[in-house]
């Protein structure tokens, strides 16, 4: 009996131990399944184990929330053919900051490839190295993780943080240190004082290389991954000098599209860029920004963009003033003549000669007509003219930039 008891009298305590050992078991797999819920490893086919996956997806995530960068893996069993496609997809629907490298393997080969604000980050030689060492380890797994701790690794080296929600940088970006410290400030308070009262971005940034973009790139990715741009479709336009290659560009977004046209921005060009190309950087910056709030006023008060047929009326400049003085001189001179010839009254005109021949010295055997001046009247024959070559139908043309935004914009050199 007393065994029995004493069995019965421990049922209880191995019942209770068992549910206290259970519970971390009933915990783990809970936060497995959470951990199944993968964002970063893209694994359709199955190359990879569950587990394996989750540590990816693991590390990762830490990435990001270091970081702000995306770190996309994606393996599959058959080759892709069309991987830009597909890795633009990926960006496009996934990524969380608009920044991503994405590692793509399948059956053939291994790409790496940036997105959004990543391609600013890494130079094609950094993500060559970090592609070869991955692929010196064991195994597929093996070479996901390794991706994702050497980029990792990598932008924290670089100081590279998330993007905070709102503007990233401020509306004066001068890296090349065109102004002054003092031409600096005040710009920049004139920037942030029109944008704020137009609720427009209007951002100027200087640059001394342009990398592996065009001009156009440039200035269309510094605006959509700084976050610029005000509401909903991110309204603002963004000035952009380089002077590696001494090359301006404009770019404008939401609203910027339709308030600053085709027309209108070779106007605002034709007035700030002769400063900049003198060297005179305050004052073409200040007259870009002086230009943005009265195209933009005129948008407002009138809903009507500056364009042809309704362009800022022209200051009356220094040429127009030497032809008008020019002009006033002219008729100063005539009048001054017709009065001096009005006062020789002793002189009249004669049609004839018959008061300068002595009367019958003359006499005309033959008479014949000769005409010795003839006068062609000419009249143009108007020309046709053809709207699209030359832009005349007016509005703003617009383009895609590399995170899908639409822009409008120019470009040229100064």
């Amino acid at each position: 009996m007393k065994k029995i008891l004493s069995v019965i009298c421990v049922i209880p305590v191995i019942l209770a131990m068992t549910l206290a050992l259970a519970a971390p078991v009933y915990a783990s797999e809970a936060e497995t399944e959470t951990a199944a819920e993968l964002h970063h490893v893209i694994n359709p086919d199955g190359v990879i184990s569950e587990k394996n996956a989750n540590k990816i997806e693991t590390a990762a995530e830490a990435v990001f929330e270091k970081n702000g960068i995306d770190l996309f893996t994606v393996i599959t069993k058959e080759e892709t053919p069309d991987f830009e496609n597909t890795v633009d997809s990926i960006y496009k629907n996934t990524a969380r900051k608009k920044a991503a490298v994405i590692l793509l393997m399948d059956s053939e080969n291994a790409y790496l490839i940036t997105r959004g604000r990543a391609e600013n980050i890494f130079s094609s030689d950094e993500l060559d190295e970090i592609l070869a060492q991955s692929l010196k380890q064991k195994n597929r797994a093996a070479m996901l993780l390794r991706f994702v701790k050497l980029t990792g690794a990598s932008l924290t080296e670089k100081g590279v943080e998330p993007i905070p929600d709102g503007r990233l940088l401020p509306r004066l970006v001068d890296e090349a240190e065109l102004l002054s410290k003092s031409e600096a400030e005040k710009l920049l308070a004139t920037l942030d004082e029109i944008s704020e009262r137009r609720q427009l971005d209007i951002v100027v940034v200087t640059n001394n290389s342009l990398g592996e973009k065009n001009v156009t790139q440039y200035a269309d990715d510094f605006f959509d991954y700084n976050g610029y741009g005000f509401g909903e479709n991110h309204d603002g336009i963004l000035l952009l000098l380089s002077m590696d290659t001494r090359e301006w560009a404009i770019s404008t977004c939401g609203s910027g599209i339709d308030i600053f046209t085709d027309r209108g921005q070779e106007y605002m060009t034709d007035e700030f860029l002769p400063y900049i190309s003198d060297g005179e950087y305050y004052d073409g910056f200040n007259r870009f920004a002086e230009l943005c709030d009265e195209f933009a006023g005129e948008y407002a008060d009138s809903g009507k963009a500056y364009d042809y047929g309704n362009m800022p009326k022209q200051p009356f400049g220094w040429f127009k003033a030497i032809i008008g003085s020019l002009a006033i001189g002219l008729v100063a001179g005539l009048i001054v003549a017709l009065v001096l010839c009005s006062q020789l009254n002793s002189v009249k005109p004669q049609n004839l000669a018959d008061e300068y021949a002595k009367k019958g010295s003359l006499k005309l055997t033959e008479k014949n007509d000769l005409y010795l001046y003839h006068t062609i009247t000419r009249t143009a024959r108007p020309k046709d003219t053809d709207s699209s070559s030359g832009g005349s139908s007016g509005g703003s043309s617009s383009h895609s930039s590399s995170s899908g935004s639409s822009h409008g914009g120019s470009h040229g050199h100064f």
